[in-house]
Parts: structure tokens; C-alpha cells; sequence
């Protein structure tokens, strides 16, 4: 079992499925974030127990649970092969290159939901896991299907099926408002300390990056992700 933690991202997993029991703090005080909760765990039949604020801070792993934190089932990985099978025809999907911030990795969920994609791969060594933390600043982001498998592999399997694998990396030639992101295609993003390995940049079919004007020589990988991906919808709406 996981947990998810605060009343924004309770709210999220008792949206969605595999939520089985709710902690609620004794003498809370409601709201409409309250009564929200309660109203959706009534719906779904989910047991509420009231707590001690002091059992919650014990209990918590994020240290920020609000007064509510909800038992969930174990994150559930997908197959690369099944998120292909069930993708839309122009695909979009995001390979993360050593992310290991929880903080980060819950925001680009959070984003990539936001802007459809179809899934997320993470390897299985040097990257964070969907721990409470990710799962709280996703708030319902990590519903998104999520594949654990090496890079290199899933690299070749999108080359199989044709999908273009686009490096997200300062060392590009192009910047992103001059390369096609369009159409069926995988990003590849690099973590907060390394950027994309030289093995990874040479599988790539094309490097991109995004256009620094100031003094700054790089972006959060939050934010980048988030950039790179409005710019494939302002393309293909265009």
C-alpha cells in the first residue's frame, strides 16, 4: 500500500481508483476541500477513521498532510509495449533521463496529464519512484500510465514503431519553435544535475533546445518539459 497526502491531492486519488481508507484529523475544521472529501468517500464507500494531529504528523511522510491522508493501493506500472498498443495515433510520450527530485518528477506528471500524454517512462535505476511526495504535488498527474524500463530499450521500441525521439538538451543545433513536434513522438529529458547522458544523445533522431536569452544557462526540468510540450500543442493546433 502507498499513501497520498493533503486535501488537493486526496481529493484526486478518491477521483480516480484504488483509494481504501481515509485518515481524517479529530476536530478539523470543514471547508468546502473538507466536505469534498467526505462527499467522495461517502460515494465511494471508503472508510473514514478519525485521527490525533499528532498520529497524522507521525504518520505522514510529506510532513504536509493538512489533516487528511488517504491509504491507496501500490503504484501500478505499464508495459512500454501496452502504452503503445492503447496510444493515439500521434503519440506523445516523455522518457525522463535520471530525474531524482520527487518534487520535479511530480510536476511533470502533473503537466503531462495536463497535455495528454500518453505516458511517462522512468528507468529503473538513478530515478526517483512515485513516493507520497510525487504523488502530492502530481495531485491526480500520476494517473497517467507509467513505464519502468531502460531508456536504451525503450528508445528501440518507439524506433520500431516508427515514433521520432526528439533530445531535449542544451547541446542541440535547433531550438524547439524550429523543429517539428508534431506527429508521433517521444521527448527525452534530462535530470537536475546531468542532462541527457552521451549515450542516450546518440540514439536520438534530432536534439533540440530550449532559447536561453538571459544570463541563466538552464531551466528546471519541471519547467522545461512543461515549455516543450505546449510548444508541440501550439504546433499542432497551428
Amino acid at each position: 500500500m502507498s499513501q497520498v497526502e493533503g486535501r488537493n491531492p486526496v481529493i484526486e486519488a478518491l477521483k480516480g481508483k484504488g483509494a481504501q481508507k481515509l485518515y481524517i484529523q479529530k476536530n478539523l475544521k470543514k471547508n468546502d476541500k473538507i466536505e469534498e472529501i467526505f462527499k467522495l468517500a461517502r460515494r465511494k464507500k471508503i472508510p473514514v477513521e478519525y485521527a490525533q494531529k499528532e498520529w497524522l504528523d507521525r504518520k505522514s511522510k510529506t510532513s504536509r498532510h493538512q489533516g487528511v491522508i488517504a491509504i491507496v493501493d501500490k503504484p501500478q506500472y505499464f508495459k512500454l509495449k501496452k502504452v503503445l498498443a492503447e496510444g493515439k495515433r500521434e503519440i506523445c510520450l516523455i522518457l525522463l533521463d535520471r530525474v531524482q527530485d520527487p518534487q520535479n518528477l511530480g510536476s511533470i506528471l502533473r503537466t503531462a496529464e495536463a497535455a495528454a500524454v500518453d505516458g511517462v517512462v522512468i528507468p529503473p535505476r538513478d530515478s526517483v519512484d512515485l513516493t507520497p511526495t510525487v504523488r502530492r504535488v502530481a495531485m491526480g498527474g500520476d494517473r497517467i500510465p507509467i513505464v519502468k524500463e531502460s531508456l536504451f530499450r525503450a528508445v528501440k521500441a518507439l524506433h520500431d514503431e516508427g515514433i521520432t525521439v526528439i533530445g531535449v538538451d542544451s547541446s542541440g543545433k535547433k531550438n524547439i519553435y524550429q523543429e517539428n513536434l508534431k506527429g508521433a513522438v517521444a521527448f527525452v529529458i534530462g535530470g537536475e544535475h546531468h542532462g541527457l547522458s552521451t549515450e542516450i544523445l546518440g540514439k536520438c533522431d534530432s536534439i533540440v533546445k530550449i532559447p536561453m536569452l538571459g544570463s541563466i544557462s538552464s531551466l528546471n526540468v519541471g519547467v522545461a518539459t512543461a515549455i516543450v510540450l505546449y510548444e508541440r500543442i501550439r504546433q499542432m493546433e497551428n
